[in-house]
């Protein structure tokens, strides 16, 4: 058989259903969140919603930041799995990813309140409340990812998407209570704490349930690896995520920064409606790096994987820009009332480049889980020459600024093949472990 057909059939078996699981779920978890954004941007003022947006977006980036801590999990806890004895090994390792998270996001919580009216002046916010509002959620960002990590590595997709799906559905239900009850973007970012809280503690109590805690006396190698964190490779995916972060929220930054309040918010369902391209492949790329992880540990070639997953993740985003360029002015009254203006071409050109972004973060997740370093520190160059392109030919229009973002999410997913797609390296373990994936 060819190299190419245990791939494939790797993908339709478990990889298939695993990614189906999990996609529903978070196109499901997807599709709330964005709910809580029609929410939002139906009930207050545009000027409010704008605020909204501009905080959701700095919360965003910090949870692109926390993903780190997911993926070093899952990167670690995946590979526990192989080992003689399975899951109770990744037990020791799991316990003190815990408390790192409780240290560190204390110490993080504590930055993000000390430092919220320098980023409110930077961003031309009225005040810095509705950042505070938002600073508990840095603690439980790494709870919860410390969490998540946990379930992918051990590829409980089902209930991952499960506790995602809960915690949307809290997060929509609670910004409506609480915007019909105060009327302001502090109140609506308060829901994402309070979601946040649930989704934790049902995360955890699954946990504590069905992995086995560590055992009295580990063999030689799990100890060694429920103990030992390569920081070159947490630091490559704490930069990595950043990066994409940035790359990915930077418009509605940008735009607040350089436009008026007005402008910025009716520029806040541009960014709601195009960060729909992103949904599934949140889903694509969790999915991926675990599968890839263990292939890439048994000496198999991963690539099969990565040419399905890029597939998956480009085609729903580019069939959406298609009809945000038809009928943006249509979808934009219908969605959020026409108290908002026609963003015209504007709309299809951000979905676009959401769309691209979608590629990206599929080749981050496939080079973070080869430990294909390169592709970081070349996709930081990248959004360097895109910020550069924003300043110099995104401060007189909007059109300027989404095509800029588009030429460098292009050239993401050009980097993406260039620093990733030559054969993954040589078997850690046998083939017969990573079958288990």
């Amino acid at each position: 058989m060819s190299a190419i057909g245990p791939r494939w059939s790797a993908w339709r078996s478990g990889g298939a259903r695993d990614g189906l699981v999990l996609s529903s779920a978070m196109v499901l978890a997807g599709a709330l969140d964005y709910a809580t954004n029609v929410v939002a941007g139906r009930r207050l003022a545009p000027v409010e919603f704008g605020v909204f947006i501009t905080v959701m977006a700095i919360v965003q980036v910090v949870t692109l930041l926390s993903i780190a801590v997911r993926m070093v999990v899952a990167f670690y806890t995946a590979g526990l799995t192989v080992l003689p004895g399975g899951a109770p090994h990744g037990g020791a390792f799991l316990r003190d990813a815990w408390r790192w998270a409780w240290r560190w996001g204390a110490v993080a919580t504590a930055l993000m309140a000390a430092a919220s009216p320098l980023i409110a002046h930077a961003v031309r916010l009225p005040d810095a409340w509705p950042l505070w509002a938002a600073t508990p959620i840095v603690l439980l960002l790494f709870l919860r990812e410390t969490a998540f990590g946990s379930l992918q590595g051990v590829q409980a997709f089902g209930v991952l998407g499960g506790v995602q799906v809960i915690q949307a559905l809290l997060r929509v239900l609670a910004t409506a209570a609480l915007v019909a009850a105060v009327g302001t973007a502090s109140a609506a970012i308060v829901a994402q704490p309070i979601s946040a809280v649930v989704c934790v503690a049902l995360a955890l109590a699954w946990l504590r349930a069905r992995v086995p805690p560590a055992p009295a006396r580990l063999s030689g190698t799990a100890r060694t690896a429920a103990r030992r964190v390569s920081w070159k490779y947490s630091a490559s995916t704490l930069v990595g995520l950043a990066i994409f972060g940035l790359l990915t929220n930077v418009d509605a930054l940008f735009v607040r920064r350089y436009y008026s309040p007005e402008v910025a918010g009716h520029y806040g369902p541009v960014v709601a409606l195009a960060k729909i391209s992103l949904f599934l492949p949140w889903a694509i790329g969790l999915v991926l790096f675990p599968k890839v992880a263990r292939r890439r540990a048994a000496g198999l070639d991963p690539r099969g994987l990565l040419v399905l997953a890029l597939l998956a993740a480009l085609a729903p985003g580019l069939a959406l820009t298609g009809a945000y360029f038809l009928l943006p002015g249509a979808l934009v009254r219908t969605v959020f009332t026409g108290a908002y203006a026609d963003p015209g071409v504007v709309l299809g050109l951000a979905s676009l480049a959401a769309t691209l972004y979608a590629g990206i973060h599929i080749w981050l997740n496939y080079a973070l889980s080869l430990e294909r370093h390169a592709y970081v520190y070349v996709l930081a160059g990248v959004v360097a020459a895109q910020l550069a392109g924003m300043y110099a030919l995104g401060r007189d229009g909007l059109v300027g600024m989404a095509v800029v973002m588009i030429a460098g999410a292009g050239a993401g997913n050009v980097a993406g093949y260039l620093t990733t797609w030559s054969v993954a390296p040589a078997a850690r373990s046998s083939p017969a472990e990573a079958a288990t994936s």
